[in-house]
C-alpha cells in the first residue's frame, strides 16, 4: 500500500466511530465510514417504537476482505420488501470503468417483494435461532470469522443479535437459506470454514451487555 493510501485509510477508520448510517451503504467511501453505525443498526434503533413497523436487517461477515452481504427486511402495504447488499473479493478489474472506478469495491444489489407468509418465515427461523443460540450480550466478533449479526425491531423493541462461527453452526441457520432464495445479487455464497491464521487488517465488534447495541471496536 502506497503512504497516500494508507493515510486516507487511516481517516477513513478514524472517523467511522462517530459516523452515523443514514441510508445507504453502496458507494465503498461511504460503506467505511458508516459500516459500523449500519451494523449496529442505529437507524433502524432510532426509528423503533411501539406502533411502528418492524424492520430487520441480517448482515452476513464471510471474512471481512473476502465477502460481506446485508439483507434489509421492511412491510410493505401487501407484503414485505427484502433488499439484497452483497461484495465478494474486492477488485474485480471487469467491474472497473472510467465512469466509476470504485466499481470493484461497490455492494451489488438486489431486491424482491415477498407475501406476508414468506416474510413471517423468515423472522420466524430467525427468532428460532435466537431461541437456540448463546446469549448474545457481550460477544465479540472478529472480522476474520464468518458470523451473522441481526438488528432488529419487532413490536416496537430493539434487539441486536450475533451468530458466530463455530460457537453457532452458521451453514446450518435456517433464515439465511430463506434469505438466499431471494438473493439475485449475483454474489455466490461463501459458506463458513475453518480459518486459521487469518489477521491481515483484522477488526474486532463487541455487542454491550445489554444486548442492544455495538460497545465499540476493538
Amino acid at each position: 500500500m502506497k503512504w497516500p493510501q494508507f493515510f486516507v485509510l487511516f481517516g477513513v477508520l478514524g472517523l467511522n466511530a462517530c459516523t452515523t448510517y443514514q441510508g445507504t451503504t453502496s458507494n465503498p467511501i461511504e460503506r467505511s465510514l458508516t459500516w459500523f453505525s449500519f451494523v449496529a443498526g442505529d437507524d433502524i434503533r432510532t426509528a423503533c417504537r411501539a406502533g411502528g413497523p418492524d424492520h430487520y436487517r441480517f448482515v452476513y461477515n464471510a471474512i471481512y476482505q473476502v465477502q460481506i452481504r446485508a439483507y434489509e427486511l421492511t412491510p410493505t402495504s401487501d407484503g414485505a420488501e427484502l433488499s439484497v447488499r452483497a461484495r465478494g473479493r474486492p477488485g474485480i478489474v471487469n467491474r472497473i470503468s472510467l465512469n466509476n472506478p470504485f466499481g470493484p469495491w461497490e455492494l451489488l444489489q438486489s431486491s424482491a417483494q415477498i407475501d406476508n407468509p414468506t416474510a413471517a418465515g423468515i423472522v420466524e427461523a430467525y427468532a428460532d435461532a435466537v431461541a437456540a443460540s448463546p446469549s448474545s450480550a457481550g460477544q465479540l466478533l472478529d472480522s476474520n470469522e464468518y458470523y451473522w449479526i441481526v438488528s432488529g425491531c419487532s413490536g416496537g423493541n430493539f434487539a441486536l443479535n450475533a451468530f458466530v462461527d463455530p460457537k453457532v453452526d452458521v451453514n446450518a441457520l435456517q433464515f439465511p437459506k430463506r434469505l438466499l432464495a431471494h438473493d439475485d445479487s449475483g454474489v455466490p455464497f461463501r459458506e463458513a470454514e475453518f480459518v486459521e491464521g487469518f489477521t491481515d487488517g483484522m477488526f474486532t465488534l463487541q455487542i454491550n451487555r445489554a444486548g442492544d447495541n455495538l460497545a465499540g471496536r476493538l
